[in-house]
């Protein structure tokens, strides 16, 4: 092959390239917000159905001096 077309034939592999790391980037960016809907869910679970019941903090101990 020539340069001219060697040229020609990498400038098409560059554009190709640009558009398959374009789709990544999106696809990346949607699967973040995915996770980030599925945390907040997770979340919400917490807060309905606590895993452990927490005792409400002891009066402090009075000194009998």
């Amino acid at each position: 092959m020539d340069p001219a077309n060697l040229r020609v034939e990498f400038e098409k592999q560059i554009k190709d390239a640009d558009g398959k790391i374009a789709a990544a980037e999106n696809t990346l960016t949607q699967l973040k917000e995915y996770k980030t809907k599925l945390l907040g869910g997770l979340e919400t679970l917490d807060i309905l159905d606590p895993k452990e019941e927490t005792a409400p903090p002891a009066p402090p101990a009075t000194s009998t001096e």
